[in-house]
């Protein structure tokens, strides 16, 4: 859906919530993350302004790559910002090993425990991990789990209870630090925070004159409205042990 919106930053929370785990996970500027599952690299090309760090992201799409290349050499960033194909179920970079990693939206994309002990791997001790990820606060009726999947996509139903994410993490080696639910937002302002004015304006006018596009964001508002006691995201900060 905010595909079809032409939307850029498309992980529940927006930068804003990329912004509290980033720094929650003390990201500095002599750091390599690894931004798994990154789209079109909106978020990747944050962290690199933001914090000055380099970063690898990787996708499994070619088309959002090609904008995140496009976007981070608009931006000046090719120096720390860099782009690889990849599916985060098989795994490899093999050459790198990074200061922390970071998913936003894409676990639920993912064989979620087989990934997070795959990037376990490729994280140094002592480094962290972060999450930005869709989360049940109280485990829904099936009719609650429908609406979802039909407004949302697919995989929104792979989402995990807050206390499982929880877990999860720490059965795949990792210390929770820090884990916080926070509830969806999808109004005006999120959007100007997050896709910037002008971005903002051709969305809305797209919602404006595309009947499709019009219906579609107000069954997501009317969602987040309807399910707001069963589902928000999730911020999660963990550590690697350093030994």
């Amino acid at each position: 859906m905010s595909k079809k919106l032409g939307m850029q930053v498309l992980h529940p929370g927006g930068l804003q919530a990329t912004k509290l785990m980033a720094d929650k996970c003390e990201i500095s500027r002599d750091m390599i993350i690894l931004d798994a599952g990154c789209g079109s690299g909106s978020s990747s090309i944050y962290l690199a302004k933001r914090y000055g760090c380099r970063v690898v992201g990787i996708d499994v799409d070619p088309t959002s790559l090609m904008k995140a290349h496009e976007k981070a050499r608009r931006e000046n960033v090719l120096d720390r910002v860099a782009f690889r194909l990849g599916d985060l179920n098989s795994l490899t970079l093999q050459d790198i090993v990074f200061d922390g990693a970071i998913f936003q939206a894409s676990l639920i994309f993912c064989e979620k425990a087989r990934v997070l002990r795959t990037v376990s791997q490729k994280i140094r001790p002592g480094g962290f991990l972060g999450a930005v990820e869709l989360a049940w606060k109280v485990l829904p009726p099936a009719e609650i789990m429908a609406k979802v999947k039909s407004v949302l996509c697919a995989a929104a139903v792979n989402a995990e209870h807050h206390n499982d994410w929880i877990t999860l993490f720490e059965r795949s080696g990792f210390d929770v630090e820090s884990s916080e639910v926070y509830d969806l937002d999808f109004g005006f302002r999120f959007m100007l925070a997050n896709e910037g004015f002008f971005s903002t304006l051709r969305i809305a006018s797209k919602c404006i004159f595309n009947q499709e596009a019009r219906d579609k964001t107000q069954a997501i508002t009317n969602l987040f409205r309807e399910t707001d006691a069963y589902l928000g995201f999730g911020i999660y900060v963990c550590r690697k042990s350093a030994t």
